[in-house]
C-alpha cells in the first residue's frame, strides 16, 4: 500500500526584523544615491543657493536628503524628495507649506519656509523646499530618545507642553487628517474624526531639538488633525524604551495623556506601532510598548 504523502503548506516568508536605527539607514542602490546628488545640486540652482559640502543627511528610508545651503548672506537648510511620477505626491509633501499658513504668529520655534520648487526628470517628480537653519540639530536621527533627554531644564519642557497646546488652537479650516492616524484610528474601529484637532503629527526624538530653554519643533509634514493630545502621545511611546524620558513626559503630559481624549489618543499611536511591528520594523521599541499597554489597560492589537 502506498504511503500517502502530505501535501506541501505554503509558509509565509519571514518577516525582518529591523530596529529603528537600521530603519534610518538608506538602502539605496549608488545609481539612486547619485542621482538624488545631482538632483540637489539642481535643486540648489533653481532656489539661487549654494551647497556648502558640510553635511548631508538622508531621511527615512533614504526617501529624502536634506543639506545646508548658503545664499549671499544666510545659512539655510534645503530638503529634496523624489518619487516616480506615475505616483501620486503623497500628504506629506504639502506639510510645510501647510504648517507655514496655519502655525504663522504662534510662538513655536521651528525652521521657517523660505520657497519651494518643483519639477520632474526621467520619470521622477522632485520637491524641493528651502527653509530657515535652526542653529541646533535634531535630539536623534532616528525616533529612539537619548537618556540625556530626560536632563532638559524644567523650562524646555514646560516650553514644548506650550507649543503643542498652541498647535491644537490654530484653525482646522483646510486641514487634513494625519494619514498615519487615521489608517491606525481605523484599524481598531476607533475613528472619531469631529473630535480631532491640529496637531503636529510626528513629535518624537527625532523631531525636537532645544535652544537654550526654547522646544525647537522640526518636520512638519505630517501636519494635520489628530486626536487630542496625539503630539503628547506621539512623543511618550516613542519614548518608552528610554525610561527616564518617558518619566519626564508623564511629568509634564500626564494630566492630558491620562484623561479619556489621551487614552484614546495613545491607543490610535499604539495602534499604529502594532503595523509598523508586523512588518518588521522599529522592532526595539516592541517589548516597552507592550509593556506601557499592559499597565494602562489600553486596547490594542500590538
Amino acid at each position: 500500500m502506498t504511503k500517502p504523502i502530505a501535501s506541501p503548506v505554503a509558509r509565509p516568508a519571514p518577516v525582518a526584523s529591523r530596529t529603528s536605527s537600521q530603519m534610518q539607514a538608506p538602502q539605496l542602490p549608488d545609481d539612486a544615491e547619485d542621482r538624488l546628488r545631482v538632483q540637489a545640486r539642481h535643486a540648489a540652482a533653481l532656489l539661487g543657493v549654494e551647497v556648502d559640502g558640510t553635511e548631508c543627511v538622508w531621511g527615512w528610508q533614504g526617501q529624502s536628503l536634506s543639506l545646508p545651503v548658503l545664499d549671499t548672506t544666510t545659512e539655510l537648510w534645503m530638503k529634496l524628495r523624489a518619487r516616480p511620477v506615475r505616483q501620486p505626491a503623497p500628504p506629506h509633501w504639502s506639510g510645510a507649506a501647510t504648517a507655514e499658513r496655519v502655525m504663522k504668529g504662534l510662538p513655536v520655534l521651528r525652521p521657517v519656509l523660505v520657497a519651494q520648487e518643483a519639477w520632474n526628470c526621467e520619470g521622477f517628480a522632485y520637491q524641493a523646499e528651502l527653509t530657515t537653519r535652526m542653529p541646533v540639530k535634531a535630539f536623534s536621527v532616528t525616533r529612539a530618545a537619548p537618556a540625556w533627554v530626560a536632563d532638559l531644564p524644567a523650562a524646555w519642557w514646560a516650553d514644548l507642553r506650550a507649543a503643542l497646546d498652541s498647535i491644537q488652537t490654530v484653525a482646522s479650516a483646510g486641514l487634513a487628517p494625519v494619514a498615519w492616524q487615521e489608517a491606525a484610528a481605523r484599524s481598531v474601529g476607533a475613528v472619531v474624526l469631529e473630535s480631532w484637532v491640529p496637531s503636529h503629527g510626528d513629535v518624537c526624538a527625532a523631531n525636537l531639538g532645544a535652544v537654550d530653554a526654547r522646544a525647537v519643533l522640526y518636520d512638519w509634514d505630517y501636519i494635520g488633525l489628530g486626536p487630542r493630545y496625539a503630539d503628547a502621545a506621539c512623543l511618550l511611546l516613542s519614548s518608552l524604551d528610554t525610561p527616564e524620558v518617558a518619566a519626564r513626559v508623564k511629568e509634564y503630559f500626564g494630566d492630558q495623556l491620562e484623561s479619556p481624549d489621551g487614552l484614546y489618543a495613545q491607543s490610535v499611536v499604539a495602534a499604529h506601532w502594532s503595523m509598523r511591528f508586523k512588518t518588521g520594523e522599529h522592532t526595539d521599541l516592541a517589548p516597552a510598548l507592550r509593556a506601557h499597554i499592559s499597565r494602562t489597560g489600553n486596547r490594542s492589537p500590538c
